[in-house]
């Protein structure tokens, strides 16, 4: 039997809309059915790149029969409307971070998704990326025990972001906690196995009245413990991000923001090392450890370690978007198999965001109501 072609529309072709243009046309069963674009000039370019017919107006593009996947690159502020607009004429979505900037929209979106049977995804990368699936098998092991604490700092620059950047407008993109902390609010709900139940946040303005650096302190229903550190206020050369995990015999630590060097360290026994080394697919060095000396109760220990590489996050990052397609289009030929990263997916990560954004705001910790996702870990 023969699979139907998919028809792909993408809204928005600039920088980024030509670079996951290309990935998606590449993906076997699918086709560039349509673009939409404001400018010409990018609209050229789709027919020229892709044979896709291009709209200058999504509400046009909307009615073409064709077009069975939207993919939303447009800035934040028009995710929620644009998606909710074609999830009512019966599109299945993936779209870019975030979700929508309103719990009502999100949640608009999830019954939509139910009732009508569409796959609403959205394009958490982290979810596909080699280190992280490594971490996560390290989770679901518990060879270091349960997790017990995670931490992310993630220092970025702000040079391409000019005072007057629509990411600064709280309006817009909903603060940096909504447009781009949502990515570590979904990939470390999923290594805990739980969803916030409380968060309280800070934030830092600028002097010229930016909010450049916020930290959220979050409680999961589980009783693990988090801490996110978001700051963009310095020069790309020394851009860093760092994910800790911390278990109850060991950590673990992820370097980069599509990590490049994932380091592990934890007690092992002689059992334990080798289903470690199995698991990861590397050799563990390893090394005996006497009681501390002057600690009461204290014992000793074999403890293991090692660091796994990547030679390449850029490759990387690009087959972890297009893995994100390939698994939404796997969910819509599949039906009852949803995707890795499901509409109630986006809406949990976005309502943690606006959550803390709301504590950061208001200077006290905010609740967050149960979900039926929070229900199912």
């Amino acid at each position: 039997m023969v699979e139907q072609v998919l028809g792909l529309g993408i809204v928005g072709y600039g920088h980024f809309g030509e670079f996951t243009g290309a990935l998606y046309a590449d993906i076997p069963g699918v086709r560039i059915a349509g673009v939409v674009d404001s400018d010409i000039q990018r609209r050229q370019l789709a027919v020229s790149h892709l044979g896709a017919t291009a709209y200058e107006h999504i509400a046009e593009f909307l009615l073409d029969p064709s077009v069975d996947i939207v993919v939303l690159n447009t800035p934040p502020w028009l995710h929620g409307q644009q998606a909710l607009a074609a999830a009512r004429a019966g599109k299945h979505l993936f779209i870019e971070k975030p979700m929508a900037t309103s719990n009502e929209e999100a949640d608009e979106l999830v019954r939509l998704a139910a009732e009508r049977n569409l796959q609403i995804s959205v394009d958490y990368v982290m979810r596909h990326v080699p280190l992280y699936d490594r971490l996560r098998a390290l989770v679901d092991s518990e060879l270091f025990g349960a997790i017990t604490h995670i931490a992310l700092e993630n220092n970025a620059s702000n040079e391409a972001l000019g005072p007057d950047h629509w990411f600064w407008d709280h309006a817009k993109s909903g603060g940096i906690l909504v447009e781009h902390g949502v990515h570590f609010f979904d990939l470390c709900s999923q290594l805990t196995g739980s969803q916030a139940n409380s968060v309280t946040g800070y934030g830092h303005t600028a002097a010229d009245g930016r909010q450049d650096r916020v930290l959220a302190a979050v409680r999961y229903a589980n009783g693990i413990l988090g801490m996110f550190y978001h700051a963009f206020d310095r020069r790309a050369i020394v851009e860093r991000t760092v994910l800790h995990v911390t278990f109850e015999r060991g950590s673990a630590a992820a370097y980069g923001w599509i990590p490049e060097r994932l380091e592990i360290e934890g007690i092992v026994t002689h059992d334990t090392k080798e289903k470690l080394a199995a698991l990861l697919g590397t050799t563990l060095t390893t090394e005996e450890r006497a009681a501390p000396p002057g600690v009461p109760g204290g014992t000793a220990g074999m403890i293991g370690h090692t660091i796994l590489v990547r030679p390449d996050r850029t490759a990387d990052y690009a087959a972890a978007v297009r893995a994100g397609m390939e698994d939404v289009i796997r969910a819509i030929r599949e039906p009852g198999q949803p995707p890795q990263v499901t509409a109630e997916n986006g809406r949990a990560s976005l309502q943690l965001a606006l959550a803390a954004q709301q504590a950061i705001d208001s200077g006290h910790a905010v609740a967050i109501p149960l979900t039926d996702l929070d229900a199912r870990n």
